[in-house]
């Protein structure tokens, strides 16, 4: 069998259940909700860091390309790249050429080195930091012919295209190339490399933001100038879906790490910067501070709406349940809940009301079946009839010295068949026929004692033959009819019974046509009143017997005046066939 846990223990897992989900759903839309401020504070602060990158090195190759421009133009270069020297002429113009460079140094304090190449592979240069080429003639660089093709313009590479000789200082440097032009005849006399240190151009974006560093990643016309320094990004940048974004930014997951990437083309120059999420502070740190408390508020105050609701509805209810398992062992003391809603005010009236009830029902049980042992005890008493009896069995002693067998007979086979039908083997419910022939068999005994008193008629319909009544519902009535009605007018008189059906009842009348009643004795015999008159007690008996059998379904009346007989009908309802039941 299932068996049912307390209402105490439902609403607490439900009060757990109810708290967790709200918590649970709370904490997942907060998280979400909060993830997409933060995703998107990231993304703002990252586009205009990587604006504020792009400017900064714009600024810087632009300011590099206008230098090696005042290069080529200087006349002192023009003329000194077109002189044919000797080596000793090559050496005595070298402090010539170096004023003109060192204005660069002088303008362009992240400018490294400087280098002007000769089309006989001699060349000048000017070098802050010492480096050198790993190259004995310039035209062996793997840039050289895609110089020349530019025919003056820019070309942009990680030290100048490995030439540059940067074991000695262990530093990356940013190349810019470009051919110089005769001025007058346009064509080629030498070349010119402007060498930036890289730590010079990252040094803008190392600390952007709150001290959290961005990875950055810079090319010129698709060739690589700054790479991602972490592997996994580098490796991404060579992906289909990196290369599918267009300007602006994104979030990616690359290896369990979220990364928001920021990617801008200017003038040729395409960016991209890249800033792991698990580095951003924080900005709602205050929020979660004061969400923290209201959520714990609104816990406490769930609990403490928790602990009212028991107070003013569970333990009601367990007093309710208290009392009633006293109930059951017959104590109905009404119960007090001090209700704090009127749903359980109700419950308590209600329920008290029904203990009042149940008291009153047990009471009348009580009172029931007293009556019925006074009925039980009147019943045997009219079975039996002793004076009857005795008066029956004289009167069959008297005919039979008066030598009247054939009336002997009829007394005493009258009186056989009175008992054994009233007697019935201890049945409380006989047909309506046997309880005809009950009242037959004791009016022929009363008519063979008294022939001149009386005249019997009976009227019973066929399809009542066998409808169950209570045992002695008839004789007793007719009796009453007999000594009450008929033998005190001393004359002859007609006693009438019978039983017929109307509508859904059926209806039992005895009529004489005797004395009658008088006004204020037939008061007394109406339905209030009947209980208390112990005068009618064959009457009342009767009436009181067939209200416990059929309770409100039975009614009777009685009609009579004095001199005009009376006339007591009783009416029953009318019961079909299925619904017969001759056991009581």
């Amino acid at each position: 069998m299932v068996k049912f846990a307390k209402i105490r223990t439902q609403m607490i897992a439900y009060y757990i259940l109810l708290l967790s989900v709200s918590l649970l759903i709370s904490g997942v839309l907060y998280q979400r909700f909060n993830r997409s401020l933060i995703d998107g504070k990231i993304a703002e602060v990252s586009e205009q860091s990587l604006n504020a990158i792009q400017s900064n090195m714009n600024s810087l190759f632009d300011n590099a390309s206008k230098y090696s421009q005042r290069v080529i133009a200087s006349s002192t270069v023009q003329e000194l790249l077109k002189t044919d020297f000797t080596y000793d002429g090559f050496v005595a113009s070298n402090s010539s050429i170096q004023k003109v460079l060192n204005e660069i140094f002088l303008a362009e304090s992240n400018v490294a080195s400087v280098y002007l190449f000769r089309n006989d592979d001699l060349y000048y240069s000017l070098e802050f930091q010492k480096l050198g080429l790993h190259i004995a003639s310039i035209k062996s660089a793997p840039w050289y012919q895609e110089a020349i093709n530019r025919n003056g313009g820019s070309i942009w590479r990680i030290n100048a295209g490995g030439i540059l000789n940067t074991q000695v200082k262990g530093e990356q440097y940013l190349s810019l190339i470009r051919v110089v032009n005769d001025l007058n005849t346009a064509q080629p006399i030498g070349m010119v490399m402007i060498n930036i240190p890289l730590t010079q151009i990252k040094k803008p974006y190392e600390h952007t933001i709150d001290g959290k560093k961005y990875d950055l990643m810079v090319d010129r016309d698709g060739a690589l100038v700054i790479d991602f320094e972490n592997p996994e990004l580098q490796q991404f940048t060579e992906s289909e879906e990196f290369r599918s974004h267009a300007s602006g930014s994104f979030i990616q997951t690359i290896a369990n790490h979220r990364y928001i990437f920021d990617k801008m083309e200017v003038s040729g120059w395409r960016y991209a910067t890249a800033f792991s999420m698990s580095d951003w502070p924080n900005p709602y740190k205050a929020v979660n501070r004061v969400l923290f408390p209201i959520v714990v508020f609104n816990v406490v105050f769930i609990f403490l709406g928790f602990i009212w609701i028991t107070r003013s509805i569970i333990h009601p209810i367990l007093s309710l349940l208290k009392s009633m398992r006293k109930a059951e062992t017959g104590d109905y003391q009404e119960v007090l809940l001090n209700p704090n809603s009127n749903e359980i005010r109700q419950l308590q009236d209600r329920y008290n009301r029904l203990l009042t009830t149940i008291q009153q029902s047990m009471e009348r049980e009580k009172e029931e079946q007293s009556q019925r042992r006074k009925l039980e005890l009147h019943i045997l008493h009219q079975q039996i009839k002793p004076h009857f009896l005795y008066n029956a069995l004289e009167s069959a002693g008297y005919l039979s010295l008066a030598g009247e067998r054939e009336e002997t007979y009829r007394l005493i086979s009258a009186l056989a068949q009175y008992y054994r039908l009233s007697l019935s083997k201890g049945n409380e419910i006989i047909s309506l026929k046997e309880e005809f022939d009950i009242a037959k068999n004791y009016l022929t005994i009363q008519h063979i004692r008294y022939p001149d008193m009386f005249t019997a008629v009976y009227d019973l319909s066929d399809e009542l033959h066998a409808y169950p009544v209570p045992k002695l519902t008839l004789q007793p009535l007719v009796e009453n009819a007999l000594y009450h009605g008929i033998r005190p007018m001393g004359q002859q008189g007609v006693i009438t019974v019978s039983a017929v059906i109307s509508g859904r009842s059926v209806i039992l009348s005895i009529q004489d046509d005797g004395i009658g009643i008088s006004e204020d004795k037939l008061d007394s015999m109406n339905e209030e009143q009947l209980i208390h008159n112990a005068a009618s007690f064959g009457l009342r008996g009767t009436i009181t017997r067939l209200k416990l059998f059929y309770g409100d379904g039975m009614s009777y009346t009685i009609g009579s005046s004095p001199g005009n007989g009376t006339k007591i009908e009783i009416e029953i309802p009318y019961l079909e066939d299925t619904q017969w039941n001759m056991e009581g």
